[in-house]
Formats: structure tokens, C-alpha cells, sequence
């Protein structure tokens, strides 16, 4: 039986109000059209509702509902990418379009691509393509503007209806009453309000975004109040353009209203928040603007309150971001003040010491911080690399050098490959810096199969070096020369250049470019079979336990482990496959976790343990996706033969069914099952006997049912009812797909494994 796909909607954290129309014709149009386009001005709903959309419709997708936020993306060039990444496919080919179409030709998913119209000519192109190669790909886009390709189903998204009298119910009234209960809950609808609400309702005519961001309002004014402040808002945009829609100046004025109720120091604040893209931290905050610490926090602390600034929490640390309609708004008040440019080059700036940290921190045990928060962070480098290039293109040369780990290890090799022929593009002179960035183009050409540009890019930076008389380089360059001989099949001139850049490194204090080049060079000999490899290894992992390294700890722990089930001894390898899996599962994009549950895999084999080698081979598959062609020359070349081996020991269909299971494995569950945490498919543990409730080391504390949401309380009070979550989903009114979800979300939250101890927990703690 072929194993389902979820995808990568995320959690919703609020209600969904209405849209049954909506809902109801993009449920009868998916099956008959390839493109389906909800058409509307901003703040309209249209992300919300594509999402709403992708749950309800999932269970026709096998290979599930994928979500790709555009909104973030500048740059047409990274739209591909973008949905590669979203698709957690592997960032190795220098021509990602190709590879893209190719993993989608056998694939039955439902592709959101979610706000295209800044981008809308590269999102046009990108369907096009994707609809002429792949017969079961649907796409639903949203977009203020037509893609406007062959197919295209334009589904305009309306207004919320609104109460034609004061005693009408309507889907509009009843988002602001929801909306405004949660921002107030002292507030309550009354007859005596109803009329206000209802005229609140009229006046913003249904629309979503204008609808929550009044109903926020309802923290500090009456209704009453609320309408009087609306009308004058109405009023002061009588004035802007005719040829602007009604809506748009409507959405524009809530936003407006919301800013001019900031204090002077907010409204700044808002403005110069608005360079960031994908949210930011505390210290980028004070990094960046231009207000004292203690003013910044008092103003933020406003901007969070009025609900202009939401915060939320990533692990241990606060971020904080903006909706995009709103962020826009203050982007426009920026440029509009002439400030826009002396922000953004201390944007640049916080941002490229980030980067330039990572000349220490990527060998040493600041990597896991290090490449956690460039993960946090893609979005704003992003932005500060594209408004570098065009302000200073030699720093920014520079900056996109020094990130070429992060391009590597983390599976944005396309994308580090662009920005490196970009800057080179723009900094033609003959420079040590433009010397760098050759060499590291290089390498992720030649890690990308492209050995022509990297022959290319080699030869150019050899040149170069030696007209500069540039003598550091030369180890990068030999380890580059390395890549690009075994990419053209030239092992054993590969192991040499491998060798020589191993002892122009240590010579130069080199140490990251030493324990990279240790690493292939262990590669190289062990596909040769050459001797020497033991010492490579050895010596590889006695570099990375001094520097301290976890990334390039685990690849060498991975490498000592390779070498151990090579000689035979399996206790050793099995202990340092482990230890790697534990460490490369530090990082949240490691490409170097799959050949860790391969090499482990290969241990378990040979132990006689083949059912376990088959769950581990299928986890591993899972993860091939999401890794670089040379890093798995090993597993290529050796674990067609060890697959072999397995599937023969336990027969076709056993094996099957033993790979499978693995390869449906959520990747914490499959580390679990790797490191002998838990079973490959754990069964329901039974509640506890008398009380039915989880043990307390298990169960959370009274305050700490804040970590569940307030549609999860919900959901765990009539889960304590004993509703099923058929009956949940109808008086919740959403799909039984969701309550599942919101049910498997709490138990893991709650460290529970049952109903019955969710429903003793809820009673325990007043739910």
C-alpha cells in the first residue's frame, strides 16, 4: 500500500469564519483544472482560504498539499528554489527548474503557491512549465493579478458577507465578534451593540483583514467609538485616487487608522521594522534602528499590544514579524521620508556579521548557534545580499563567500550558486576578494555536476592567485580541483589534490578548509579502496573533537564508523554511527543525516539484523531527497549491493513492507528508532489503571496548559467529553482531517499517547 504524504500546511491558530461558497467551488473546480488562481486585492482572506482549501481537499493528493509562501521572496530568480525547498527536494542541480519537474512527473500533490503577484511573471512561467510535464500536479495560486497562462481558473475571492439589517447574521459580524471576543475577553455582542457592529461590518464591507485589525481596536474603544474613528478615516480617503478600488483605499485606511493611533516613536519604529523580511529578533531590532534601547522596547511593546507587531516564540527565542499588507504599508511611509536606504545598509550591515561569524563558527562548536540562526534568518539575508549587490557589491561579494557552508551543508546550493555568479558579475576587477568567491563558486558548481562552469571558475581563480600572488587560497583551490577530478570520474587524481589541499591547509592554519578536505579525501580513498583510509578518518575525527565541531564532528564520526564496518569491527561502527546520527541531527538541514542511517543501516546488516537494515534503509531513502549527489558517492556505490543483500535475506514482499515503514517515518521518529529510543511503529500505550490518567512526570503543570492554543483547548474539552473527532470537527466546524490533526498535535505537546490521558488531563487541569 503506498504511503501518504501530508505535506506542510501549517497549524492554524485561529477559527475559520465562512467562505462555504468559496469552499465549495474550488472543491468542485480541483478536479477539472490544473491552475486555480483566488483572485483578490490585499487583505482580502486568499491565504487563509487556500489553506482551508488544502485541508479540505487532501485526501485526494496521495503525495500531499504543499505550501509555498512567495511573500517573502523577492527575487523572481529564487521562485523555483522556493518551491524546491518547500518540497524539501534536493538543492543539486545548477538547472533546478528540470529537476524540479522531474521529481513532480510521477507525483499527485497539490501545490498553494501563495502570494505571486510581486513575482507574478516568474510564477507564470514556473505553472506553465509544471502543468506542461506533470499530468496530476495541481496548483492553487493566490494573486492580486492573473498568472494568465493557458488553463487558468480564476476564482475571485469577495468580500465576507455583511449584515444587510441590523438583526442579519453574516459571516463578516461573525468573524469581528470572534475576532474581538479574542482580543477583549470582557467584550460581548449585545443587542444593544448589534446595530453598531453590524454598521462596523457595512462600512469596511466585509473585509477580512480591515475586520480584524478593527476588532483589535475593541482592546481600547467602545463599538460606538470604533465607528466614529471609521467614518473618519472613510472621510480622509475621499481624497486619494479615483481609479483606486473601493476596497483597497478601505484596507488602506484600517491600516492607516491603526497607524495613526501610534505614538511618534511607534510609527518610526513601524517604518524602519518594515525592511525585515520573515521576522527578526531583539538584538536585529536594535541593530537596526535607529532608537535607544530603552525607547525601541517601549515603542515594540506598543507595536505587539496594538496587535501591529505579532510575537511569537521559535525554541527559547522571541521573534517577531509583521502581516504583509501591513509591513508594506510602513515600507512606503519609509521611502516616502527618504530614509529607506540608510536602513537598509544597517540592515545589510547586522546581517553580514552574521555571516562573517561563520569564518570561526563553522568549524568550531559555535555551529550548531550559528547555522540555527542563518536558518532563522534566510529570509533577511536574502534581503540584505539583493540590496547589497546593488549598493556595495564587494562586501556583498564578500558576505555571499563566506556563507558557502551554509550553501553547502544546508541544501541551498543552487541558491549559493546564483549569488556567487551575481556578485562575480558585479565585481569584474581583479581582486583577493573576487579570487574567493571563483574558488567558491567552484565548488558548488562541481558539487552541483556542472564541471564545465567549474573548470571554468577553476582556471579563472588559479590565474588570478597567481597574478596577486595570492598564496592563502591555493588550499581551497586544490580542494576544489578535487571535486571537480572526482566529478569527472578521475578518482585517483582526485585523492592526490585531496591530500596536497590537507597539507596546504594545516601548513596555513587553515583549519576548516583541513577537516573539509580530510573528509572528501576520505571519500575518494574509500571508493578507491585505497590504503590510508583508516588514518584519514582517524585523523579527521581527532581535528573536529578538538575544534569541537558538531557538523563536521558527525561527518567524521560517520567516516570512523564507514571504516569500522569496513574492517569488520560492528560494535565501533555501530556506537560511531549513533554518535553521528546524534550530532548531524543538531542541524535542522543537515544533508550528511542520510548517509549516517545508511552507514548504520549497513552495521545492522551485516549484524544478521535485517529487518531493522530495511526500516533504516527506507529512513534513509526518505532522506535522499534532501541531499547532494557527491556526498552519497559511498552509499551509491556500496548500498545497492547491501540493499541487495537485505532484500534477499527477508524476501521481496517483507522487505517491502519493512522499507516502507521506515521510509513513512516522521525524521524525530525515525532518530528515535535509529538510536533504539523507540519501536519503527510504536503501538498505543494503554492508559494507566484506576485513574486513567498519565503518569505526573508525564503530565503538564496548571500553567503550563499555555502551551496548548486556544482552538487546542477547544479541542481537548470535548475530546474530555468523549466526543469523537467526527463530532468535534462538526461543532467546531471544521474538517475531521483537522481535528485529527489538532488531536496528534496535543498529544505530542502534552508528551501523552492516549485520549483517555488527554481527557484526564483536561479534567485536571479545569479544562
Amino acid at each position: 500500500m503506498a504511503r501518504r504524504v501530508d505535506g506542510n500546511l501549517p497549524e492554524e491558530v485561529t477559527s475559520f469564519v465562512g467562505r462555504r461558497e468559496e469552499l465549495a467551488t474550488a472543491k468542485r473546480l480541483l478536479p477539472t483544472t490544473r491552475v486555480l488562481t483566488l483572485l483578490g486585492p490585499g487583505g482580502m482572506g486568499k491565504t487563509r482560504l487556500s489553506r482551508q482549501i488544502g485541508q479540505l481537499v487532501s485526501r485526494a493528493f496521495p503525495d500531499g498539499v504543499w505550501l509555498v509562501e512567495l511573500a517573502e521572496v523577492q527575487d523572481p530568480a529564487l521562485v523555483t528554489l522556493s518551491v524546491a525547498e518547500a518540497l524539501k527536494l534536493s538543492d543539486e542541480s545548477s538547472a533546478p527548474l528540470p529537476r524540479l519537474t522531474e521529481f513532480l512527473a510521477d507525483k499527485r500533490l497539490l501545490l498553494i503557491l501563495d502570494n505571486c503577484e510581486h513575482l507574478i511573471e516568474a510564477c507564470a512561467t514556473l505553472v506553465g512549465r509544471i502543468i506542461a510535464t506533470t499530468p496530476d500536479v495541481r496548483v492553487l495560486a493566490t494573486s492580486r493579478e492573473v498568472l494568465g497562462i493557458p488553463g487558468e481558473q480564476v476564482m475571485p475571492v469577495p468580500p465576507l458577507t455583511v449584515p444587510a439589517t441590523a438583526t442579519e447574521d453574516g459571516d463578516a459580524l461573525q468573524l469581528f465578534v470572534e475576532r474581538a471576543t479574542a482580543a477583549n475577553p470582557s467584550f460581548q455582542a449585545t443587542s444593544a451593540n448589534r446595530a453598531v457592529l453590524a454598521e462596523i461590518c457595512r462600512r469596511l464591507e466585509g473585509m477580512p483583514l480591515a475586520l480584524e485589525l478593527a476588532a483589535l481596536r475593541l482592546r481600547m474603544f467602545t463599538p460606538e467609538q470604533i465607528l466614529d474613528r471609521l467614518d473618519d478615516t472613510i472621510g480622509l480617503l475621499s481624497a486619494g485616487p479615483r481609479t483606486a478600488p473601493q476596497r483597497q483605499q478601505t484596507i488602506e485606511g484600517a491600516i492607516r487608522w491603526s497607524y495613526d493611533l501610534c505614538t511618534a516613536a511607534e510609527q518610526t519604529l513601524w517604518e524602519q521594522l518594515s525592511v525585515f523580511a520573515g521576522g527578526f529578533d531583539i538584538d536585529a531590532a536594535e541593530a537596526v534602528c535607529e532608537l535607544g534601547p530603552a525607547s525601541l522596547m517601549e515603542a515594540l511593546t506598543g507595536l505587539v499590544d496594538k496587535s501591529v507587531v505579532m510575537l511569537r516564540f521559535d525554541g527559547d527565542v522571541a521573534r517577531y514579524s509583521m502581516l504583509e499588507p501591513i509591513r508594506q504599508f510602513a515600507a512606503e511611509r519609509l521611502t516616502e521620508r527618504g530614509a529607506a536606504h540608510e536602513v537598509r545598509a544597517r540592515h545589510r550591515e547586522h546581517y553580514r556579521q552574521l555571516a562573517m561569524r561563520g569564518q570561526t563558527a563553522y568549524w568550531t562548536s559555535e555551529d550548531v548557534a550559528w547555522f540555527g540562526e542563518l536558518s532563522r534568518e534566510h529570509a533577511n539575508l536574502r534581503a540584505a545580499l539583493k540590496s547589497g549587490l546593488e549598493d556595495e557589491p564587494l562586501r556583498t561579494m564578500a558576505t555571499v563567500t563566506v556563507l558557502r557552508p551554509f550553501w553547502e551543508h544546508n541544501r541551498f546550493l543552487s541558491e549559493g550558486y546564483r549569488w556567487l555568479t551575481d556578485s562575480l558579475s558585479r565585481n569584474p576587477e581583479r581582486t583577493a576578494e573576487r579570487a574567493k568567491a571563483l574558488s567558491s563558486a567552484a565548488s558548488l558548481a562541481a558539487l552541483l555536476g556542472d564541471e564545465e562552469s567549474a573548470s571554468r571558475l577553476v582556471a579563472e581563480c588559479m590565474e588570478l592567485a597567481a597574478a596577486l600572488g595570492d598564496t592563502d587560497i591555493m588550499a581551497e583551490v586544490a580542494l576544489d580541483r578535487s571535486l571537480l577530478a572526482f566529478a569527472n570520474s578521475d578518482r585517483e587524481r582526485s585523492l592526490e589534490l585531496g591530500r596536497s589541499a590537507i597539507e596546504l591547509a594545516a601548513s596555513h592554519g587553515q583549519h576548516a578548509i583541513e577537516m573539509d578536505s580530510h573528509a572528501f579525501s576520505f571519500m575518494a580513498a574509500m571508493v578507491l579502496e585505497a590504503p590510508g583510509r583508516t588514518e584519514l578518518a582517524e585523523r579527521f575525527l581527532e581535528l573536529t573533537t578538538d575544534s569541537g565541531s558538531h557538523l563536521l564532528g558527525g561527518l567524521a564520526l560517520w567516516t570512523v564508523g564507514i571504516d569500522h564496518w569496513r574492517r569488520g569491527d560492528l560494535d565501533a561502527a555501530a556506537e560511531y554511527h549513533g554518535r553521528a546520527i546524534e550530532q548531524l541531527a543538531l542541524f535542522e538541514r543537515c544533508i550528511w543525516l542520510s548517509s549516517a542511517f545508511e552507514g548504520l543501516a549497513w552495521t545492522v546488516s551485516a549484524r544478521g539484523d535485517h529487518e531493522r537494515a530495511a526500516r533504516l534503509m527506507g529512513a534513509a531513502e526518505s532522506l535522499q531527497r534532501s541531499t547532494i549527489r557527491l556526498a552519497h558517492t559511498i552509499t551509491v556505490a556500496v548500498g545497492e549491493k547491501e540493499r541487495l543483500k537485505v532484500r534477499e535475506a527477508l524476501g521481496e514482499d517483507a522487505f517491502r513492507a519493512a522499507f516502507g515503514a521506515g521510509a513513512s517515518l516522521p525524521l524525530d521518529r525515525a532518530i528515535d528508532y535509529a538510536l533504539g529510543r523507540t519501536p519503527a511503529a510504536p503501538e498505543p500505550i494503554a492508559a494507566p489503571p484506576a485513574l486513567e490518567r498519565a503518569p505526573r512526570a508525564a503530565t503538564a503543570t496548571l500553567s503550563e496548559t499555555n502551551v496548548l492554543t486556544r482552538r487546542q483547548k477547544d479541542v481537548a474539552r470535548l475530546v474530555a467529553a468523549g466526543h469523537s473527532n467526527k463530532r468535534i470537527a462538526a461543532d467546531l466546524v471544521i474538517s475531521v482531517r483537522t481535528a485529527e490533526t489538532h488531536v496528534e498535535h496535543i498529544l505530542t505537546k502534552l508528551g501523552l499517547t492516549s485520549r483517555t490521558q488527554l481527557a484526564a488531563w483536561a479534567h485536571e487541569h479545569e479544562l
